[in-house]
């Protein structure tokens, strides 16, 4: 019996602590009277955060308490949830209208969250309520809190005021209603498989091997967005593709990583062309001083400086062009004509550099006989 009161009294110290924090919170009203000109971006809501609430613990209460106070559920677009989109656009649509879907909510609070200096992630997947799995994905947040991960879902807090149950929740108690399509976001040691949430069966005894999420996610927060996503679709394809819901999940992650990668192609493509075009010039310009018998006349280092940089120009440009033959694209695009072109302009370099040294080992006397009948042509940078 005095097991029993010693844990009622203690569930409801909990309780009455984090309702308390809250009460102070709308009491002072500090929250709900944020200047209108603030809660136009995140920036500005962020910026009046951190200045009015010290400590990661009151600032994500208060972005918790404007979040799901100030921004309505959108009926109309209950069952739309697109999980593809910018996150960007997430943000300004719904905070402009003051109305949006879990995605929505989401992608706010995380983006003030992390405007307000606190280490926060969206996270995917699907829910349970009434014991029924929902037949639509859905969006809620990670926090890094006092050493210890913990899960909030504004969303399903939504208009509820001080009466939250799914702020700073623990991943124990957060898997029975959450379940992520990634499970390194369900910080358990022994990740529920999509089988046992869907029996509500993820108290059983594990028999699969020790799963250390701190070190995953320690070494996740350190990749580049590629990497992220190439190790959350290797993550989400060993867990089972249980449903439509985690299929459709892998297929959007994969199709991010293939535009990634393409994205980078270009860019490398990009810099290339423009390594090709900036060394094109660099030639035509020594080729026009040369047809001119380099007059006015100027010092050989001079002279010699004008093709400095050349070689490390068109060295950067095949090295990308390399990247490219090497990328993991599905959709690749030719890059012989950037080749071409810059092995040619490589040529006409050499010509000009042994022009050059012939110059400069030729008696000043005698060097204005080597520019006779040797007009030189420019090259084409297209």
């Amino acid at each position: 019996m005095r097991k029993w009161l010693f844990f009622l009294l203690f569930f409801c110290c909990i309780k009455f602590s984090k309702a308390q924090f809250f009460d102070d919170m709308q009491s002072n009203n500090v929250v709900k009277h944020i200047p209108a000109d603030k809660t136009i971006s995140t920036a500005g809501i962020a910026e009046f955060i951190k200045q009015n609430f010290n400590g990661d613990r009151k600032r994500v209460c208060a972005i918790y308490l404007w979040v799901t106070s100030n921004i309505k559920y959108d009926t109309d677009s209950a069952n739309v949830i697109n999980l593809g989109a910018d996150p960007g656009a997430k943000v300004t649509a719904a905070l402009r209208r003051r109305r949006g879907v879990c995605e929505n909510y989401a992608a706010i609070f995380n983006d003030i969250c992390l405007k307000s200096g606190v280490t926060s992630f969206v996270v995917e997947g699907y829910t349970k309520q009434n014991g029924s799995v929902d037949r639509t994905g859905h969006s809620w947040c990670a926090v890094y809190i006092d050493n210890t991960w913990m899960l909030c879902d504004p969303t399903w807090d939504a208009g509820v005021g001080s009466n939250t149950k799914y702020f700073l929740v623990p991943a124990s108690e957060m898997i029975q209603s959450h379940m992520p399509f990634d499970p390194l976001w369900q910080f358990l040691n022994y990740p529920v498989s999509h089988q046992e949430f869907y029996s509500s069966n993820i108290f059983s005894k594990k028999q699969q091997p020790y799963f250390n999420y701190v070190d995953s996610i320690n070494a996740f927060i350190k990749l580049d967005s590629l990497e992220r996503l190439r190790t959350s679709a290797f993550r989400i394809e060993q867990s089972g593709l249980y449903n439509n819901m985690v299929k459709d999940r892998l297929g959007v992650t994969k199709m991010q990583i293939e535009i990634i990668r393409q994205d980078k192609d270009v860019d490398l493509y990009n810099s290339s062309v423009a390594d090709l075009n900036d060394a094109t010039n660099i030639y035509n310009n020594f080729v026009e001083y040369r047809n001119k018998q380099f007059i006015p006349s100027m010092p050989d280092h001079e002279l010699q400086a004008m093709l400095d940089g050349i070689d490390a120009k068109l060295l950067h440009a095949h090295k990308n062009l390399y990247e490219i033959a090497q990328s993991a694209a599905t959709f690749t695009f030719s890059t012989n004509a950037v080749r071409d072109k810059l092995n040619a302009i490589a040529l006409l370099v050499k010509q000009q550099k042994e022009f050059l040294h012939l110059y400069f080992i030729t008696d000043k006397a005698n060097r204005q006989s080597l520019f006779y009948n040797k007009q030189v042509t420019t090259a084409e940078n297209k």
